[in-house]
This record gives C-alpha cells, structure tokens and sequence, in this order.
C-alpha cells in the first residue's frame, strides 16, 4: 500500500457498450467482467487505492446500475467513489466533459477496460514538472496495430498519434490508458456532444506540441477482445498462486 495520498481525483471510463467482448460477457458491462470471483473494475480500483487514489468518479453509461449497485453495495475503507450518468452515449471525451463537475486539477482518467501496473507518483511528478495539460502513459509493445502508436521526443513531447492498423507488426509505444490532464482542459473541452477523447482531442493537442507520455513498464493488458480478456485472466490467476504460495512458504 502506497504512502501517498493524492488529492486528486480519478475518472474511469466505464461506459461502453463492449461490443467485442460480448460472445463471453453478455449479461454485464465490460468493466464488471468476470475475473477471479471479482469484477475487473473492482480489480482496478484496489490497484490505483494501493498507489495512493482515494477519490473516484464512475463514468457509466451502458448497464450502469449494475456498476452503481455493486460499488454502492460494497465497502471500501478510505476510498470515495461517486458516479457520472451519461443520458446519452457521449464518447470517452463527452463523457469527461460531463463529468466536469467532479474534477480536481489534475485529474486522473484511466480507461475502464485496461490494467496498468502505473508508477503514479512518476507520472505526477512528470505532469507537474511539465506544467502539463495533458500527461499520457506510454507502454512498449511488439506490435502496436492493435492500438495505434504513439511518438515521443527526448523531452517527453507527444508529437504525433498513428491510427489503429497503419503500422502492422511493428514495434512502439501505445497509449496505455492512463492519462493525468488539467482541469482548465477539462474546461475547455466541448459541452454536450459526443466525441472520442484519443481520436478527436489528443492528435489535436499533440500537433501542437502540448501533450506529453511518460514510459510505464507495466504490465498492461486490455480486456476489450475474448483473447485479450483470457489473457488477463491467466496474469490474474498467475499472480492470486503466487501470493497464496508465498504465504504458505516457511521464512517469507
């Protein structure tokens, strides 16, 4: 468990529809898959508690009670978590913006569906040395067409966004889903539309030299696809043996 305890707030984006994952999870959002008798966002939120987050805000669209009905029917000592209702689907940037009223400068946005083992203190520090609207984390993969890459100078600049699918089988940095920005940015965003966060705002701010990525080195996983989904299961079940073993071993 963290030292630290930040003051900041973290958003998670936990709205979607989860498409891809339906032919395994059709009976729940794709945050409260199934993952060792716990839901992932579950899984999740202890991660970023560990690190030192307390204060959380829900971004939930798609099947929301079930999300707001298990939180609301569990105890988490210390933590604070709260919700943002979408009326509509407003994308992960509408759905930021939307819940506006909730942000601290900065504030943390992690993406629903992705586990990152985040060094956070790192990435604040990093954020505010930059006097940074917009800090991404990056992750190191052999092929980033899955996800789109990213590129990044010697200084930390963010200078350009590649799409999904136009580097095939290449190696590079994606954006990891952890991102730290600035409440003015969150102020400055467009009200009541819809509109995707890493489509339609961060190449933007990126053109202009005003984004930064720090390298995380994980371990990352995004459950959006059934094999991606049993992967992380797999690290999830791996990592449960090794902390049951290591009880049950004498002298550790």
């Amino acid at each position: 468990m963290s030292k630290v305890r930040f003051e900041f707030v973290a958003f998670i984006l936990a709205g979607g529809l989860g498409k891809r994952l339906r032919s395994v999870v059709s009976d729940r959002p794709k945050p409260m898959a199934d993952v060792q008798g716990q839901p992932f966002l579950e899984i999740l939120v202890r991660l970023l508690a560990s690190k030192g987050v307390g204060k959380f805000v829900m971004l939930v669209g798609y099947k929301a009670d079930s999300i707001e009905q298990y939180f609301n029917n569990r105890r988490f000592e210390n933590l604070e978590i709260q919700f943002s209702h979408e009326a509509k689907r407003l994308g992960t940037g509408g759905a930021v913006k939307n819940a506006e009223r909730f942000a601290t400068d900065p504030t943390l946005i992690v993406n629903g569906d992705t586990y990152l083992d985040v060094k956070i203190d790192e990435l604040y520090k990093f954020h505010t040395s930059k006097n940074a609207q917009v800090t991404i984390s990056t992750f190191r993969t052999f092929d980033v067409s899955r996800y789109g890459s990213v590129n990044v100078d010697q200084d930390g600049v963010v200078t350009k966004f590649h799409e999904k699918n136009s580097i095939p089988g290449k190696p590079g940095l994606i954006n990891a889903g952890v991102s730290l920005v600035s409440r003015l940015f969150i102020n400055g965003l467009p009200a009541k539309c819809k509109f995707s966060m890493e489509t339609d705002i961060f190449p933007k701010i990126a053109s202009g030299r005003k984004m930064f990525g720090l390298e995380q080195e994980g371990p990352f996983f995004d459950i959006g696809t059934p094999e991606s989904y049993r992967e992380f299961q797999d690290f999830a079940y791996d990592a449960q043996a090794l902390r049951t073993n290591s009880l049950q071993t004498p002298g550790t």
